[in-house]
């Protein structure tokens, strides 16, 4: 049902009450959240960050006969994954929360003393049109995407694969000649299938202070799910009987099996895991500074607090402040838009140039196509997420009064950093 009313009292009485339902509903789920946070935190359980770096006991131990303790290296394949916060700052940008732009946006008609709604169309779902709600109005949104990670710097995350000396050069330096010479090249490979993704949920709430000025809340909850298997093996090339695994690493199999070539030359390990809790929470403003003759023009600014557990991949380390400068223009019933912004963060979680080109067309007056194409840019960190380029594919319906369902896909146009296949998102809002 759309709220709109003729006198001027009675839309005073609405303003009064449209402005404080969203903050005693912000209150409770904010205190809802909060709870749930602290009842779904791992008391005690390592965190996911520290997981793939964990492996193995974190190192690998050598050396040329299985039962003495001698040479320490870290496995390289988790190398990478040193730095997983930090890709991650990239992937959780690709999942925006909602658009805030709202589907409708009404105006008051002198002639009938009412409020109308103006002709256009639903709105973009990744990116932000100039336009805003208008005066008392008020949005009601919820959000879910799923995303599973597939490749990693454009190798599939199920077929890592590093390979490194089986004993180090330090430790070769102390062996007699003879041992030296029959181990110097033995070679330890390690293979790991690893799968990481989220669940992610979004509540939003909109408000249009003024006519130009409207701000937003969303809090999210996550979910993040990891699991990896991995298995070492010492490669003597020559069968020289060189280097062994020790006693003490972990993992490390004894009783000869059909998958290693003989007793302490293999290693396997394994983890399934997952971290459920509140993610972060963003805060928004957007102000429609002027409509010129070749496009409408406006302001945004975007806040996150950090109220995830960064440690467990469900949220940023340190706020972020993202302002925006947003571009629209409806030509018929095409409404294209171009958003630039920069996402401010500590060294932990990466500082980037954002960018989202799109348009949205107006196919029925209750279905609006839409297509965007993303950019990411780290601005300082080499090899982290450095040009990150998405494309994303999308429908906005109005089945039945202010009710929008929304569905998108997002697909890579190449594959630098941490990416899936595809990202899926469905959503839901209410407008009144």
């Amino acid at each position: 049902m759309t709220c709109r009313f003729a006198s001027a009292r009675t839309r005073q009485a609405a303003a009064h009450v449209a402005a404080r339902a969203p903050l005693a509903y912000w209150r409770t789920v904010t205190l809802c959240l909060l709870a749930l946070n602290f009842s779904a935190s791992r008391l005690g359980a390592q965190p996911l960050s520290d997981r793939v770096p964990s492996l193995f006991g974190g190192a690998f131990r050598t050396s040329i006969t299985p039962l003495a303790f001698n040479d320490v290296q870290q496995p390289r394949v988790a190398d990478q994954f040193r730095t997983l916060s930090a890709a991650l700052a990239t992937a959780r940008a690709q999942v925006p929360p909602p658009s805030a732009s709202g589907a409708f946006r009404f105006e008051f008609d002198d002639a009938s003393e009412s409020y109308v709604r103006r002709s256009q169309s639903l709105g973009p779902i990744l990116g932000e049109r100039a336009t805003t709600l208008g005066r008392q109005t008020v949005s009601f949104g919820f959000s879910y995407t799923r995303i599973d990670f597939d490749t990693l710097e454009g190798q599939s995350l199920r077929h890592l694969r590093s390979v490194q000396p089986a004993l180090s050069p330090g430790f070769l330096e102390q062996l007699p000649e003879e041992d030296r010479l029959r181990a110097a090249d033995n070679l330890l490979e390690t293979k790991l299938d690893f799968r990481l993704g989220f669940d992610l949920w979004f509540l939003t709430a909109a408000y249009g202070l003024t006519d130009s000025l409207d701000i937003s809340m969303s809090l999210s909850l996550a979910r993040a799910r990891m699991r990896a298997r991995a298995h070492a093996e010492i490669v003597d090339p020559n069968n020289n009987g060189g280097a062994f695994f020790t006693v003490e690493q972990r993992g490390v199999v004894v009783d000869d099996g059909t998958t290693c070539p003989g007793e302490f030359l293999c290693a396997v390990d394994h983890f399934d895991t997952a971290a459920f809790g509140t993610g972060d929470i963003y805060l928004r403003a957007k102000w429609h500074v002027s409509d010129f003759p070749w496009a409408a023009v406006a302001v945004a600014q975007v806040l996150t607090l950090p109220t995830g557990r960064a440690a467990d991949l469900l949220g940023f380390h340190e706020p972020t402040f993202t302002p925006w400068f947003v571009l629209s223009k409806q030509i018929g019933d095409w409404e294209p838009h171009i958003n630039l912004g920069y996402a401010l963060r500590s060294r932990k979680d990466v500082s980037q140039v954002l960018w989202i080109v799109g348009t949205d067309w107006r196919a029925d007056p209750r279905l609006t196509l839409a297509v965007d194409f993303l950019g990411f840019h780290d601005d300082w960190r080499d090899g982290v997420n450095d040009n990150v380029l998405q494309s994303a594919l999308g429908f906005k319906v109005n089945p039945i009064g202010q009710w929008v369902a929304a569905g998108n896909v997002q697909l890579p146009l190449n594959r630098d950093g941490l990416r899936a296949d595809v990202i899926y998102s469905l959503q839901l809002e209410y407008a009144f």
